[in-house]
């Protein structure tokens, strides 16, 4: 059963600073270097001096982007750039985009979410993490002492319970913070009200809860607290260091939006695109197609059920469509009863680059982006030799592979749009 509870969030003050978006941030960990500079020259209050401090050569134990971002931390709340509520909320979160040619909205609300292992499948991952940011969001949150970004998290919603409770806040009440950014609208409400908090907590009892974004500082927050723990030789269920601080949408809020990842891979010096194309032809069945548009209105056809990709190089359009999947598990020597063997993102890499086109990509070799034009742009530009586009995950799939204690392949989903780091930062007492 997740247990959450209000908290008194830390959030930008009005009153001091005039466009919120001059001072949030993406995740920390889809920010590159270029982005990180404009962050630091757009506004000196902005958000990335916490998340993502600059190094230096003079760099030490005691004065380090970690020790920079506490000192920074406390200043601006001294400086009442940073203001703590004075009653404990939750915090709803919309966000409005285009996608496909409408308008659509997802809402979710930011509140304390108690930290649980794995195992009680209480709360449950989708992908892999790796130990190297792991320890760094660990080594900041332990130093800064606060959670500056919320994990994304889904819950179920039997009957719109949750959804219509939010709406009816959303109607009622003004929003705390409103602005644009890159197209998304976000909007940010506080609710007080004992009695709504108390009903969503009995909605959420008995759900599974699925991370769908922020799975190295979920396991830092649970490592935390595991230290915390060990430091104090009892368990102290009510403090702080039990929770983190999670935006949760449900699974069937009408915004909840994943595109997919594609790849742009550079390939064997010697490997001719046509022996590629040959190759795959000997196990799929390959279909090429004039343009980008015509290709991707083919796979948006497809069933779900079908594994479709789409293929450019050297200036030509490809589809592969797998109508029996099990032709291809073949090629796969295990794991071959695992429902994530069977996600097209898996059976692109595990069986297409690594068993039919033996390819086996060394770090840098992969470019990830969800933009296509982007990925055939790298290609023509000959930075990339080859691209694969994919359908989007499903949260069907997501929860699937959840529930059977399995993790996707790594950029397996992008849940759009991301959430903003900024809006309210959880200080632990």
């Amino acid at each position: 059963m997740p247990d959450i509870r209000a908290f008194k969030g830390v959030l930008y003050n009005p009153q001091k600073i005039n466009d919120i978006a001059k001072v949030i941030t993406e995740p920390y960990d889809v920010i590159n270097p270029a982005q990180q500079q404009a962050y630091y020259e757009l506004h000196p209050y902005n958000i990335i001096n916490l998340i993502l401090g600059k190094k230096t050569l003079k760099d030490s134990a005691k004065n380090n982007q970690y020790t920079r971002a506490k000192e920074y931390f406390a200043q601006w709340q001294k400086e009442n750039v940073l203001l703590r509520d004075k009653k404990k909320s939750i915090y709803i979160y919309s966000q409005s985009f285009p996608y496909d040619g409408k308008i659509k909205t997802r809402t979710g609300f930011i509140a304390l979410m108690k930290l649980e292992d794995f195992a009680k499948n209480s709360v449950l991952p989708h992908e892999n993490t790796f130990s190297g940011p792991v320890q760094d969001r660990l080594r900041l949150l332990q130093t800064v002492g606060a959670n500056l970004s919320p994990i994304f998290a889904l819950c179920g919603d039997q009957k719109g319970k949750i959804n219509k409770l939010l709406s009816v806040h959303k109607r009622k009440h003004k929003p705390y913070f409103v602005f644009e950014k890159e197209g998304v609208v976000h909007r940010l409400w506080k609710m007080s009200d004992r009695k709504n908090i108390a009903v969503i907590k009995r909605l959420l009892k008995d759900q599974q809860i699925f991370i769908a974004d922020g799975h190295h500082r979920y396991e830092a927050a649970l490592n935390y607290k595991k230290n915390r723990e060990k430091d104090r030789k009892i368990k102290c269920n009510g403090c702080d260091y039990n929770y983190v601080m999670t935006y949760l949408a449900t699974t069937t809020d009408k915004g909840l939006t994943i595109l997919p990842t594609h790849r742009a891979l550079k390939i064997k010096s010697g490997i001719k695109p046509e022996e590629v194309v040959s190759c795959l032809k000997k196990s799929l069945p390959v279909r090429s197609f004039s343009s980008s548009a015509e290709l991707f209105a083919y796979m948006r056809r497809q069933p779900p059920l079908k594994s479709v990709f789409g293929m450019y190089l050297e200036g030509k359009f490809y589809c592969l469509l797998l109508k029996n999947t099990s032709r291809v598990y073949r090629l796969v020597d295990s794991k071959k009863n695992r429902f994530s063997q069977s996600l097209d993102v898996a059976i692109l890499h595990n069986c297409i680059i690594h068993k039919i086109l033996n390819i086996s990509p060394a770090q840098g070799d992969i470019f990830y982006t969800r933009d296509a034009q982007e990925a055939i742009y790298f290609v023509d530009q000959d930075k990339y030799q080859l691209a694969f586009f994919l359908r989007p995950t499903t949260v069907r799939e997501v929860k699937k592979v959840a529930k059977a204690g399995e993790r996707m392949p790594h950029k397996s989903t992008y849940f759009y749009p991301k959430l903003v780091t900024g809006l309210v930062v959880n200080a632990l007492d």
